[in-house]
């Protein structure tokens, strides 16, 4: 734990050399518990204050002077994320969960954790905090089966309950940021319309985060209309193959748009009868559809664009299924989005 906080020491923790004062606190402090306290505090302090650099800078310092509570390397991992160092955060996470598990029994009294529940919740802290960062990196399956982990140490997630709570002792920098990690324990524990509802409130509570797009594209997946049952979909004929956001421009990022095509296929199984016209068993046709999608997420405008002639039916269908079917999150930051999605229509494989 100490080798990492020393490497994360060295790395971009800090954007700017330490001045006296920065390690004043630490200096004259009369023994090594409470130099740690101190830059604990220190710490603390410089979250609240938003400078998550300088505070991952204490923490490390805390580690460095001997501090071996999983608490540290939380909040290490914290300050990390919301600097944006997702890769730094993981391994404090890490370092968190192995500090957690390897206490043993007669040293848990000696740090006073008489709490029985103290050691599983460190443990869940971590786990979540964990599967946010892989979450944010693109890591979905990692994610998830991380949140798993941290639910079987607090099965209700009730740590993440109550720092969500106002005036909690449990604090998740920065403010919000509990709800993005309470929407994953949610989504592990299979409550879909609960974890839709705690990303709506990370938004809510930080809309220009850094974080945001990914927060709207599990929304995207999370409130996407249900897929009908096998038995209802049209027998045989062409089927969407594919789907690929070309070109988009303004509040909606092409991942986003993706993400709500995959979960709402759906909407264009109605079309597939007049596609018969114009998609040959064997074949595919490829299908521009150009989009304007307002900031509420809904698409005012769509226009098909067909290589084939006699293909205005199906043109018109997929125009209507798309303005009428079509829903993405609310926009990031309130604005209007351009796009260009291409479809690919055939038949699928026997």
């Amino acid at each position: 734990m100490l080798v990492a906080a020393l490497a994360c020491l060295a790395g971009p923790v800090f954007a700017q050399p330490p001045t006296l004062d920065f390690w004043q606190p630490a200096l004259s402090a009369p023994d090594p518990a409470a130099s740690i306290r101190r830059w604990v505090r220190l710490g603390d302090a410089r979250v609240r204050e938003e400078r998550y650099a300088a505070a991952a800078a204490s923490y490390v310092a805390a580690l460095a002077a001997g501090a071996t509570a999983p608490a540290v390397a939380i909040r290490l991992g914290d300050a990390l994320m919301a600097d944006g160092q997702l890769l730094q955060a993981q391994s404090a996470y890490r370092d968190a969960i192995a500090a957690a598990a390897a206490i043993p029994p007669t040293e848990r009294d000696a740090l006073r954790l008489e709490d029985p529940r103290g050691r599983a919740h460190d443990l869940a802290l971590a786990g979540f905090g964990l599967a946010a960062a892989l979450d944010r990196a693109g890591q979905v399956a990692p994610a998830r089966q991380m949140a798993r982990e941290a639910l079987a140490a607090d099965p209700t997630a009730a740590v993440l309950e109550v720092a969500a709570l106002p005036g909690a002792d449990v604090r998740i920098a920065p403010e919000g940021e509990v709800f993005y990690r309470l929407a994953l324990a949610r989504l592990a524990g299979a409550r879909r319309a609960d974890a839709a509802a705690a990303f709506h409130e990370y938004l809510e509570r930080l809309p220009h985060s850094r974080w945001a797009e990914a927060a709207q594209a599990h929304l995207a997946e999370l409130e996407a209309p249900a897929a009908r049952r096998p038995g209802q979909r049209p027998a045989g004929g062409a089927r969407l193959l594919a789907a690929a956001t070309v070109l988009a421009s303004g509040g909606a990022p092409a991942p986003l748009i993706d993400a709500a095509w995959r979960q709402q296929a759906a909407i264009l199984d109605d079309c597939f009868e007049a596609a018969g016209a114009v998609v040959r068993p064997g074949a595919t046709v490829r299908v521009a559809i150009e989009m304007e999608i307002d900031r509420r997420g809904r698409v005012v405008s769509a226009t098909a664009k067909l290589p084939v002639p006699g293909a205005g039916a199906l043109g018109r269908c997929l125009e209507d299924a798309v303005r009428g079917g079509l829903r993405l999150p609310t926009s990031v930051g309130g604005r209007a989005t351009r796009a260009r999605t291409e479809l690919l229509l055939g038949f699928p494989n026997p």
